[in-house]
């Protein structure tokens, strides 16, 4: 019995469909069919039952489809495994724009065999999505108020900045201000499904101040070409202050002491304190 003998049975499962199940393993229905002839052959029993409108399981079927999620989920697991112990070899980590873009290259630029995937999303909302999936891994984000089953540990916390253009009329020639200089301002802010965009509305919202939105920009990086070009103002994590424009100008706000805590969060506790390690 062949492990890709099992996916394709198991997908096809799942589909009902051979031609569906084709179209998402990425090869030909005949090449698809013959898998499944193999792995009947080496059961002993047929596992379909083929109809012009598709497929249902046989009685044997349905046995295995129940062993066949284990035996995957088993295989997959050791593989990983043995890749972590090589690096980071087919890992993936699940992490936002500006983690994905700033943090992790610095952290990972010199780990040896770090050959591993990287999936950028806005929300934690689509993080723990793909861990439960199993499409992710690992994940880097805030989990204040989440509940999961997962393995997790804090990794880093960091503040909050007004980010403006350096001839800003207003706000370009200071080295600091303070909420009350701010709260009535229009910013341009990521999308509301973004966990940054969430603590600074709650944030405002505690301060019994409104957060008022000129444009919703989908990633961090373009809000900077936003400031660059003296067309707006935002609020970001810290973490954008790496490889800011010249003419770009990251101003502390002196008493708005909100922190974004950011946690390693894993399906595996070795993988995670694996990553965890080469992130130190």
């Amino acid at each position: 019995m062949r492990i890709e003998w099992l996916e394709a049975f198991q997908t096809t499962a799942e589909t009902k469909s051979l031609t569906r199940a084709s179209e998402i393993l990425n090869m030909t229905q005949p090449a698809l069919s013959k898998q499944i002839r193999n792995l009947e052959n080496d059961i002993g029993a047929n596992l379909f039952n083929r109809s012009s409108t598709g497929v249902t399981l046989t009685k044997a079927g349905e046995l295995l489809l129940a062993a066949s999620k284990e035996i995957i989920k088993e295989i997959n697991a050791v593989k990983k495994a043995i890749a972590v112990d090589q690096g980071l070899m087919g890992i993936t980590i699940g992490a936002w724009p500006s983690i994905a873009t700033s943090y992790l290259p610095k952290k990972l630029a010199c780990t040896l065999r770090s050959d591993y995937n990287l999936k950028i999303s806005h929300s934690y909302v689509d993080l723990l999505a793909g861990l439960n999936e199993g499409s992710l891994d690992v994940a880097l984000f805030d989990e204040k108020g989440i509940q999961h089953p997962y393995y997790s540990t804090f990794v880093f916390s960091e503040g909050f900045m007004l980010f403006v253009n350096k001839l800003h009329p207003e706000f370009g020639n200071k080295d600091s201000v303070t909420f009350d200089e701010i709260k009535e301002e229009e910013f341009v802010m990521l999308l509301e499904t973004c966990d940054a965009r969430t603590i600074i509305q709650h944030a405002f919202a505690e301060r019994n101040a409104t957060l008022n939105i000129s444009s919703e920009i989908e990633f961090g990086h373009s809000i900077l070409g936003f400031i660059e070009a003296n067309i707006g103002i935002s609020i970001l994590p810290e973490i954008f202050v790496n490889g800011l424009s010249p003419n770009i100008k990251a101003i502390p706000i002196t008493d708005f002491d909100i922190q974004r805590k950011v946690s390693l969060i894993a399906r595996d506790e070795q993988v995670g304190k694996k990553v965890l390690a080469m992130l130190k």
